[in-house]
């Protein structure tokens, strides 16, 4: 049902006011505000990796607001929502977003098991079965343990495959532990126990999965979590692992990483290592930086509007002279329009996406109590305090 703010300020739809709902609109997705040239950067540098048969690999950080999720949520349209990444004739990418949550003994196993959980038992089962179908015979056994090094690994795939209670078994490979009468039910001498071992199991799989025309590629968001580890066994395993997954030999495996992070010094010390760093290459990591300059709250501004304002809407008020005629960045009024970007521009660190957004809707709110179908000047005020430098 549309708001009070909805119908005063033309906005399309049952949208409530200027938030974006990237979350659940496929169209809030679509869209990506202001730093198009850093999101096309993003987005080809992904296309690239598959086109070199590699995967996309990216760590993206800024600080709380800066539009890391919607990154996130935008790739996810771009490469899945609107397939238009194909990487051959046979196969596309499809998303799968991880909200992670890390304590001080959380160790790469949690991680592990919520990538596995993201491809889903069932998936994973379906192609282990076909891969056992089309390798039947005396030599099955060598062609497992050849494609997924480790003999264990290679028992409890083909055991997968044939139990009617996988549970046990999908619990050990997503790095889970089982007693000794379970593990002696499965032929299996023992729990997985080393990073090597779990970063067997999830590139085997997902190389199963790719040979037959599926790309997962896995966004990882909210992961400044990681610095919450405290434990130093925990934060060694973290380190191992994305040294392997950065690591040209992991060429089925995709991450992008996201983290709240002022700068590259602030990163998680164990994830940004020159080990990792060198491996995930400087072009991989990007700073979704400041909206700091007029021409991108200027564009910022007039692609939200686009996305979120009725035109025809507007054009009904314009007729009943509401407000006035030609308004280009409607509900602002020219002269709001400047203000706004010069209070947004003149705290370079606050003028994030998060803080234009909300100081829209303050403004909103302001010229609806004094009963304006416009945000004017007057109604600013709470951008004032929005846009500081200590916000």
């Amino acid at each position: 049902m549309p708001t009070e703010l909805n119908k005063r300020f033309c906005l399309k739809g049952d949208r409530k006011n200027f938030k974006v709902n990237f979350r659940t609109s496929v169209e809030d997705r679509a869209a990506y505000f202001g730093k198009k040239k850093l999101n096309e950067e993003i987005i080809q540098g992904i296309r690239d990796s598959y086109m070199m048969g590699g995967q996309p690999k990216k760590f993206l950080y800024g600080q709380y607001g800066a539009g890391k999720t919607h990154t996130l949520f935008n790739i996810k349209y771009q490469l899945q929502d609107i397939g238009e990444v194909y990487l051959s004739d046979n196969y596309k990418v499809q998303c799968f977003f991880i909200d992670a949550e890390f304590r001080k003994q959380t160790n790469y196993n949690y991680l592990h098991a919520q990538m596995m959980e993201a491809l889903t038992l069932a998936r994973v089962k379906n192609v282990i079965s076909e891969y056992l179908a089309e390798n039947a015979g005396s030599n099955l056994n060598e062609k497992l343990l050849q494609h997924f090094g480790d003999a264990n690994i290679a028992s409890a795939v083909r055991a997968l495959s044939f139990a009617g209670e996988p549970i046990s078994l999908w619990k050990w490979l997503c790095g889970g532990k089982l007693n000794v009468a379970e593990l002696n039910s499965y032929n299996l001498t023992k729990n997985m126990d080393t990073v090597a071992e779990l970063y067997r199991v999830l590139v085997g799989v997902m190389r199963l999965l790719v040979d037959r025309g599926s790309y997962y590629l896995f966004l990882l968001d909210e992961m400044e979590g990681l610095k919450n580890i405290g434990d130093r066994d925990c934060e060694e395993s973290f380190h191992d692992a994305f040294r392997k997954l950065a690591d040209d030999e992991n060429d089925v495996v995709g991450f992008i990483m996201s983290f709240y992070a002022t700068s590259e010094e602030n990163f998680p010390h164990f994830i940004c290592t020159e080990d990792i760093v060198s491996r995930l290459n400087k072009a991989n990591i990007h700073d979704l930086s400041y909206l700091n300059n007029e021409n991108d709250v200027r564009q910022f501004l007039k692609e939200l509007f686009e996305l979120i304002i009725d035109k025809s809407k507007q054009i009904e008020k314009e007729k009943r002279k509401e407000i006035p005629e030609r308004l280009e960045y409607y509900p602002l009024t020219n002269q709001a329009l400047d203000e706004f970007i010069y209070l947004a521009t003149s705290a370079p660190t606050s003028s994030i996406p998060r803080n234009i957004i909300s100081a829209l809707n303050e403004g909103a709110v302001l010229a609806y109590r004094r009963n304006s179908h416009v945000i004017d000047i007057e109604d600013l005020t709470p951008a004032q305090s929005i846009f500081t430098e200590s916000y």
